[in-house]
């Protein structure tokens, strides 16, 4: 089944739309990126160095979203002020996840969350979230409140389109994988101990670097993906509305949770665009394991 076909039958309304309308735009950030490596002389809000790929997809992205009525606003991480639409959705985005990655070949990834109110706020407000895969395929996964979805860009001859790939995906609840961000000297000592712990289980690494591409090993086999506290930066690297907060949707969806250390991400209230946190995102009992871990540590 095509995407279009999908989303009127079951998404009609302001997600869908937006699904479709980056699921289009994200066939020509793909194309551009072999062509659009070299930085540009700014920084974004964070203090990253952008690639010429980091602001063609943020441009393409924001197009998208406003031109067609569908954003009220879109904020990026790539934006120091949100830009304004004419629609209803609020939509927060990472354009490109990974990109400093791109010289390494290493997966990329979009990753969208669409609010009921004005940024920031709550992820209890948001209405939808999708994620963006450039690998080996092009892929687009999302959920709007019921189950997770997954299509995959197929070239008909005279342009792409998306078919469905897999329906209702679910995060398994034993663990294969895992991967956990930053330095293991900077790690809290309860993190440490817990991946000393999964090392014993036998647990097998999968860390590229980039969100989405570490996420998706931990959707298909289960296991847990980390950006936990460290001693020099207790509130993680991940920020909550442009990262955390999507994937965290589409992972309770998934049947899994995710977690900022002792509750949901999607509970936390950022003050800030964007305001970081922790993330411990997974198979529920692996994560719940973890949280457990985190509570005792800092008893």
């Amino acid at each position: 089944m095509r995407l279009e076909e999908f989303l009127k039958a079951r998404y009609p309304g302001s997600v869908g739309d937006a699904v479709l309308a980056v699921s289009a735009a994200a066939i020509d950030v793909w194309q551009k990126i072999p062509f659009m490596t070299g930085l540009v002389s700014g920084m974004n809000p964070s203090g990253e160095k952008q690639t010429e790929i980091d602001v063609y997809a943020n441009d393409v992205f924001v197009r998208a979203l406003t031109s067609s009525g569908i954003a009220a606003e879109v904020a990026s991480e790539e934006m120091e002020r949100p830009a304004m639409g004419d629609g209803q959705l609020h939509v927060s985005m990472d354009p490109l996840d990974g990109s400093s990655n791109i010289e390494t070949n290493n997966p990329l990834g979009s990753i969208f969350g669409f609010y009921s109110e004005r940024l920031p706020c709550s992820g209890e407000r948001m209405l939808g979230a999708a994620f963006v895969t450039y690998g080996t395929m092009v892929t687009v996964t999302f959920s709007s409140g019921g189950a997770v979805h997954r299509f995959v860009a197929v070239n008909e001859g005279q342009g792409y389109s998306y078919r469905l790939m897999n329906e209702s995906l679910v995060i398994p609840r034993e663990s294969e994988v895992y991967g956990v961000g930053g330095l293991r000297k900077e790690w809290v000592p309860a993190v440490q101990r817990f991946v000393s712990y999964l090392e014993e289980r036998g647990l097998k690494t999968r860390y590229c670097g980039t969100f989405v591409g570490d996420y998706n090993q931990v959707l298909k086999h289960g296991g847990i993906f980390a950006y936990p506290a460290l001693k020099t930066r207790p509130k993680g690297k991940l920020r909550i509305l442009f990262e955390t907060a999507p994937i965290a949707y589409i992972t309770e969806r998934a049947g899994g949770y995710a977690s900022y250390g002792s509750g949901s991400i999607l509970s936390l209230r950022p003050s800030s665009l964007s305001e970081t946190s922790p993330a411990y995102i997974g198979s529920s009992p692996i994560v719940k394991e973890l949280e457990e871990m985190l509570r005792k540590g800092n008893a």
